[in-house]
């Protein structure tokens, strides 16, 4: 049995330290080392494969930038190897296709020369990490950092701006806005002043990291007699007397920005739930499957303060729309991409 090894790493020195100690014990691999180089930084690896050496010269960044890696020449004699506590995803593809070779202290790595490819996930046991690294920039009011820029794909942006929108506080706004250039999502514009370079691709990376049944609690409910649309009304006036926040979202959303689908569910976070007396108003019962009318009860109340309206009703942003429908059924997936491929997606 293999003993676990994590660890938040905060500076150069541990970073070359724990990647001689992940090459010396690499059960895939087999690297020389130069000899005389103990508790020095490896100015050259060479890794043996097929009767030959291939030499590196490591790069040693803890938090690798995508504006960085490409002012890297890749193709130098040796070859970089960039070399870093934690490889993410973005960082990793761009490394793919640039042809630049990497690898990270939990063993993930992509290693490109003559005559070698080597594409390999993470080792079993290691979990290194960046000490000043956002580790999931889609929850919490990290998340709704990320909904505010996705309300305007292409505005010029300041860090003022946001703070109040996203109810998070300053230095919050400036690490993610930092994380987002860093990772190529983002472009500063002056010195105070930035904006989304490359907003589809990080709603691809929010899809990714969703998970929708775990940020909400969904409440069905049937009964009520006419469209969809007619019960979204019913509902929303129910909802402006009783003093409830309610934002609609999916099919009855994308309906209203993009009609594409016409929806058979309306759906809607709230701050609260109807009573039964509110319910015998409404003409609806619950429901444990089926139903025509979700309502769900977010675990982030940022949900319900970005907004948009569109017609009578009041909206969910249209990147919070496109994420909800994901992994949907009633052609949700189909609604959601005919509105990513709507001119005015992402846009006031």
């Amino acid at each position: 049995m293999t003993s676990s090894k994590s660890s938040a790493i905060r500076h150069g020195s541990e970073l070359v330290l724990h990647f001689r100690d992940l090459l010396q014990g690499d059960p895939d691999l087999r690297w020389l080392l130069p000899e005389h180089s103990s508790g020095q930084p490896l100015d050259h690896v060479d890794l043996e494969f097929d009767g030959r050496q291939i030499r590196f010269t490591p790069v040693y960044e803890l938090k690798p930038s995508i504006p960085w890696l490409e002012g890297l020449p890749a193709r130098q004699d040796p070859p970089p190897l960039l070399v870093t506590p934690e490889l993410s995803s973005r960082v990793f593809d761009f490394c793919k296709s640039h042809h630049i070779s990497a690898i990270d202290l939990n063993g993930r790595a992509w290693l490109r020369a003559p005559g070698l490819l080597v594409d390999r996930r993470p080792l079993p046991g290691r979990s290194f990490s960046y000490e000043l690294e956002p580790r999931n920039i889609f929850v919490g009011k990290s998340a709704r950092i990320i909904r505010c820029l996705l309300t305007d794909r292409d505005r010029v942006w300041t860090q003022g701006e946001i703070v109040p929108r996203a109810g998070a506080s300053s230095g919050l706004v400036s690490r993610i806005v930092q994380h987002l250039i860093s990772q190529g999502f983002a472009e500063k514009t002056s010195a105070r002043e930035f904006r989304l370079r490359d907003p589809l691709s990080l709603l691809d990376a929010w899809v990714d990291s969703d998970q929708f049944a775990r940020r909400n609690l969904t409440h069905r409910y049937a009964g009520f007699i006419g469209s969809p649309v007619e019960l979204a009304q019913r509902v929303q006036e129910w909802a402006v007397s009783k003093g409830v926040n309610i934002v609609f979202t999916q099919w009855i959303a994308a309906w209203q920005r993009h009609p594409y689908t016409e929806p058979a569910v309306t759906s809607a976070y709230v701050s609260r739930l109807p009573d039964a007396a509110d319910l015998d108003q409404l003409g609806l019962r619950p429901v444990t499957e089926g139903g025509k009318l979700w309502l769900h009860l977010p675990d982030d109340e940022g949900l319900l303060t970005e907004t948009q309206t569109a017609g009578p009703l009041n909206l969910a942003t249209d990147a919070q729309i496109y994420l909800d429908l994901q992994r949907t059924g009633l052609r949700g997936p189909d609604a959601a991409t005919a509105l990513r491929e709507w001119e005015g997606f992402c846009r006031p």
